[in-house]
């Protein structure tokens, strides 16, 4: 999908562009990055958690 969207947008930058063609980088956006900040924000969570009850 993120092909497809950048293959969009590189073809024609000077046409207008439609909202779902403005909603496709959005949603793509959110499907392959929103995991990453989640694990690392989980990440944190089982480090803090550690340190607090002396695992290591």
């Amino acid at each position: 999908m993120t092909h497809q969207v950048a293959r969009r947008q590189l073809d024609s930058p000077e046409r207008r562009v439609s909202g779902t063609e403005r909603v496709e980088p959005a949603v793509a956006s959110a499907v392959l990055f929103a995991p990453a900040p989640r694990a690392l924000h989980r990440s944190a969570r089982e480090e803090q958690s550690a340190r607090r009850h002396g695992i290591e």
